[in-house]
């Protein structure tokens, strides 16, 4: 019996052996960066440390948020990767997901417990000037009000034209927000826009019927540079 035992034991372990994945022959960053599921299982069987960080102070998820690599995400993140960790930017995974667009990463990020202040976190990524499509529908969904003003008194629009954000405050003209409330000044955005002398954004403002109460200067009136110096 004690024979029979030992050679049920040899045998189990030679099973175990057996069902354990060869260890990773590249490092973890390396891994999420290229994408390679497999070696991502590798070191999360042989417990790699995930909260290592590297030289920009990035952790996996960090990296796998940032490239939407959705599949590798899931797996850190639901064998106790942090949520919470912020980046050498100061941003965690979720918010990486959403200034790169990554919106179906960050509903995955949403499931496996990371918290959103929707609010907060559009005006956050108003200030840095992100102005992916997505990204805002994304927020508005999650319950941000795209026409709220922050604590100094500026909505998204204000703030996008006063930082000469044309692209982004396209974006927001797009997706339906008020140009012509005013600002805790009582500014509007085109009078935001003169004040800031951002033509372009004038120009853009006005095609949308933007108002202001300051006399306006007429698109004629601006100039390129080079006309001026074709009429002399």
């Amino acid at each position: 019996m004690p024979r029979l035992v030992t050679l049920l034991l040899i045998c189990l372990a030679g099973l175990i052996a057996c069902s354990a994945p060869d260890k990773p022959t590249v490092n973890l960053f390396r891994a999420v960066e290229l994408g390679d599921l497999d070696q991502v299982k590798r070191h999360l069987y042989w417990d790699t440390d995930l909260e290592e960080t590297n030289t920009f102070g990035d952790q996996p998820l960090h990296i796998a948020a940032r490239q939407g690599r959705i599949a590798i995400a899931r797996e850190l993140a639901s064998h106790g990767a942090s949520l919470t960790a912020s980046d050498g930017h100061g941003h965690t995974p979720l918010e990486i997901a959403l200034i790169h667009g990554r919106t179906q990463l960050a509903e995955m990020l949403l499931a496996e417990g990371a918290s959103l202040a929707a609010q907060e976190m559009l005006f956050r990524l108003v200030r840095e000037g992100i102005s992916d499509r997505d990204t805002l529908a994304f927020l508005a969904e999650q319950g941000a009000d795209l026409d709220a003003r922050d604590d100094e008194g500026l909505a998204p629009i204000h703030r996008a034209v006063a930082q000469g954000q044309l692209e982004l405050t396209m974006r927001l003209i797009r997706a339906g927000v008020d140009i012509n409330q005013p600002d805790a000044a009582g500014r509007t955005s085109l009078a935001i826009a003169i004040a800031n002398d951002h033509r372009d954004i004038i120009e853009l403002l006005r095609q949308f019927s933007a108002q202001t109460t300051g006399d306006a200067p007429s698109s004629d009136q601006f100039t390129n540079p080079g006309d001026e110096r074709d009429r002399k």
